[in-house]
């Protein structure tokens, strides 16, 4: 046997790897299911073993591949790039999105059996037929950052399920707080406050002077009219619904500790800017110069976007953040009802969307773009104004990161900036 190119398919566990290898022409197989402890002695033992098979076999190109599932395999993945023992060989990595090869699978086997040993066999065979995705790995600063950057996401998704928690919570503890709206914000820090340190009963008997007083004191004298929000306050108390004072107390206790929680993330996502922010400054980074893109935004760009040459135009980095639209055609019939794809990388997309909503509200420039959208239709406006704005921002960042120049705000017509001024 003398054939160029071996096909590894490596099933990536927390505590093991599991590896099968074909060949690229004839589909045999030529490295039986072995399976190796997910360290450092496993992945010498697994690089050694792809060695010298290959070298035994005569091949001179190894392709290897892998599920993109967690983390799991990156450490594998860096070790096999740096090894001497596979450096004779031209080494090509490939990282597959898990839905491709849920469908390979599918395509294969009606039945598609589940286990370690078939799952490596399906990926070592998805590495043979090739039409490969696109795969990047960066290095380890962006793979660091990512881990900062992603977090920040993730706490972010936190907040907002709490927030909506409080907000249930509340409603159940004084349904009306929120359609009165005694405080602007319900979430603010009076409205919060008298929710999570009193009852409904104990803010039912209190008077109104006292009621005055409490809200004063949290409001730190920020309320123009005290005496006014005290009676809305106690006309929201008394058109709720009843509530048991053993729930009442229940609940209050609840909203407490969702309170508290709610403060500690804010807290953590203050740290947490702090370190990206230093961690991205001594990066050159023409993005910072978008007045609204602040250092967060710009580092959960870089971050995701790592390397911006392997996008040659800005509609192939709208599609890998999944910030383009379905085009749906039969005939000669073209649906002009088109949907956000959404595939792509999420993280990115949050990012994008988060700076373009920064940017429509200090940036001239994307400001009357967004309300230019805005008015166009009558559903949907703020949805749909939004991620056409970032998909504006796409543009942007692509050219750029591309041409590594600051940004220059283009001259507007006066009737734009007035306009966009009076928004």
């Amino acid at each position: 046997m003398n054939h160029s190119t071996l096909c590894v398919g490596a099933d990536v566990h927390l505590k093991d790897i599991v590896l099968r290898a074909v060949d690229k022409v004839t589909g045999e197989e030529v490295i039986a299911p072995s399976k190796v402890t997910n360290n450092l002695p496993g992945a010498r033992t697994s690089a050694l073993r792809i060695a010298s098979v290959a070298e035994r076999l005569g091949y001179t190109r190894i392709e290897i591949g892998y599920e993109a599932t967690g983390l799991l395999w990156l450490p594998f993945h860096r070790f096999l790039s740096t090894t001497p023992l596979l450096q004779s060989f031209e080494l090509v990595q490939i990282c597959f999105n898990p839905k491709l090869i849920a469908g390979f699978k599918g395509g294969m086997d009606l039945r598609t059996p589940k286990s370690d040993q078939r799952d490596a066999f399906d990926i070592a065979a998805r590495v043979q037929v090739g039409y490969w995705p696109a795969s990047h790995v960066p290095s380890d600063f962006w793979q660091g950052l990512r881990r900062l950057t992603r977090y920040r996401f993730r706490l972010s998704r936190n907040l907002a399920r709490e927030k909506m928690r409080f907000q249930s919570n509340a409603f159940l503890k004084c349904s009306d707080w929120r359609r009165i709206k005694p405080f602007s914000d319900l979430l603010g820090a009076t409205s919060a406050a008298l929710l999570t340190e009193f009852t409904a009963a104990q803010l039912r008997e209190m008077s109104q002077d006292q009621l005055a007083e409490i809200i004063s004191h949290r409001g730190r004298g920020r309320f123009h009219d005290p005496d006014a929000t005290t009676r809305a306050v106690q006309k929201a108390l008394s058109s709720s619904y009843p509530i048991d004072p053993q729930e009442d107390e229940m609940l209050t206790t609840t909203l407490a500790l969702i309170w508290r929680h709610i403060r500690e993330i804010k807290r953590l996502m203050k740290y947490l800017d702090r370190q990206i922010a230093h961690a991205i400054q001594p990066l050159p980074n023409p993005l910072i110069t978008v007045s609204g893109l602040g250092p967060v935004i710009t580092a959960g760009l870089l971050a995701e976007i790592a390397d911006v040459s392997r996008f040659p135009d800005h509609k192939h980095m709208a599609q890998y953040f999944g910030i383009s639209w379905n085009k749906r055609s039969s005939g000669e019939s073209v649906s002009h009802n088109s949907h956000i794809t959404k595939a792509g990388n999420l993280y990115g997309r949050y990012y994008f969307i988060l700076g373009a909503d920064r940017l429509r509200l200090y940036n001239l420039e994307f400001k009357a773009y967004y309300w230019r959208k805005y008015n166009e239709v009558s559903n949907h406006q703020h949805k749909r104004a939004l991620v056409l704005t970032a998909r504006k921002l796409v543009r942007l960042v692509h050219a750029l990161l591309t041409k590594n120049v600051p940004y220059v705000r283009p001259q507007m017509p006066l009737q734009y900036e007035v306009d966009s001024l009076l928004q």
